[in-house]
């Protein structure tokens, strides 16, 4: 089918929000990369909107989508697209983890097995991508951002009580990476990043210093056992996958700690908009 500008405005007017999303998406994916990301969030919202039937915000949607074709180039256009071929972007979710040999072992491994399983068994599984980056150095950290533009970042490993993140070195061994320089690295992408969470001890800081420049983050205030760390994640991942919005995957996250009386549910803080 044919896929441009005017055909989308049509499904618009026919109210068929879902469709005109999908269409959008599909054309921004092919023609102007820069609005994609957009249009995936606004086809999250809408899968969360419509579950819980919430006539206002479904409006509100169909109003940012109707002004979001503003920039869409009258000239943009596919042939013969087959809705079917699978094209259309997925959410990836960019997991990082630094264990160095000289830091205290953490079970990262376990971590990111709980988080596959989330999404393996979400009913929106085939929304998401898990990009996975073990033994991170800083290059690596550049490269992973440069080839995968992802909507959700998950660093996994040690944090110091000076707001430092731990990466390892060209020999397996600890490099501490200050707050304000990671802060300014991710600030360059955040065009398409939605949500950091940085599963680390002490990483407020560099919560803090990252929301300048990134919509939702999450930090630890204190040290966080491995237990409640990795428990967090696969609560919070099981929300996103769902299509849930960031701040319901946190108190959903937060209640989990809690039910398994794990102790620490008031160690993760979440910053929204550069705001507590």
């Amino acid at each position: 089918m044919k896929i441009n500008k005017y055909i989308i405005e049509e499904k618009i007017i026919e109210e068929d929000l879902e469709e005109a999303l999908k269409l959008l998406t599909i054309l921004t994916y092919k023609c102007g990369n820069r609005l994609n990301e957009k249009v995936i969030n606004l086809s999250s919202k809408l899968s969360s909107y419509q579950d819980s039937q919430n006539e206002k915000e479904i409006k509100k949607l169909i109003f940012y989508t109707t002004q979001l074709l503003v920039e869409i180039n009258n000239n943009w256009e596919i042939e013969d697209w087959n809705l079917d071929d699978g094209a259309t972007q997925k959410s990836k979710i960019l997991f990082l983890a630094s264990n160095p040999k000289n830091s205290m072992p953490l079970r990262l491994d376990e971590e990111v097995r709980k988080i596959e399983e989330g999404l393996r068994r979400s009913r929106k599984r085939d929304s998401f991508a898990l990009i996975q980056k073990w033994a991170l150095q800083i290059p690596d950290l550049r490269r992973a951002l440069l080839d995968e533009t992802p909507t959700f970042i998950h660093f996994s490993g040690h944090g110091t009580t000076d707001g430092e993140i731990v990466l390892e070195d060209i020999q397996g061994l600890s490099k501490n990476v200050a707050a304000k320089a990671v802060g300014s690295l991710f600030g360059l992408f955040k065009g398409s990043i939605k949500c950091i969470l940085l599963n680390a001890c002490y990483s407020e800081i560099q919560a803090e210093e990252i929301s300048k420049h990134i919509p939702f983050v999450i930090g630890m205030s204190d040290a966080i056992p491995d237990k409640a760390a990795i428990e967090f994640s696969e609560a919070f991942y099981d929300a996103i996958a769902d299509g849930r919005e960031v701040e319901f995957a946190f108190d959903l996250a937060v209640n989990s700690i809690e039910l398994y009386n794990l102790g620490s549910a008031s160690i993760p803080i979440l910053i929204k908009n550069g705001e507590l």
